[in-house]
């Protein structure tokens, strides 16, 4: 019997790759960030006295009250296009309606002999 230990194939197992491309990928992506550091960062420094003057006044006024208006001009317009919807609803049903009325009052009823009617 054979030993399950042994290795009978006499093949050498396939010689171990280094991580070559990894080094060049990484390598090359610490040289990307470099270079774009040295493009953005090496500008000169702007003097913001220049460009804003000696006084800056910011004022924001975007109040609650005009929020709650927008708010509420949202909601009447919602309600305004439901209620149009609503109606384009009603008059294709009555519509509907209408027209099967007229195609049963349309069919012919054949009496017979006996109570059974036929219609066509």
């Amino acid at each position: 019997m054979s030993d399950p230990n042994f290795n009978n194939n006499n093949v050498n197992p396939p010689p171990k790759k280094g991580g070559t491309s990894i080094a060049l990928i990484v390598g090359g992506l610490v040289v990307a960030v470099i270079v774009l550091y040295w493009l953005f960062a090496g500008g000169t420094d702007v003097d913001n006295a220049d460009m804003v003057g000696e006084e800056t006044n910011i004022n924001v006024d975007a109040g609650a009250e005009s929020a709650a208006e927008s708010i509420e001009d949202a909601g009447e317009a919602v309600e305004a296009e439901i209620d149009e919807t609503a109606v384009e609803v009603e008059d294709t049903a009555a519509e509907a309606e209408a027209e099967v009325d007229s195609e049963i009052d349309a069919t012919e009823t054949i009496e017979v002999e006996g109570e059974a009617e036929v219609v066509q």
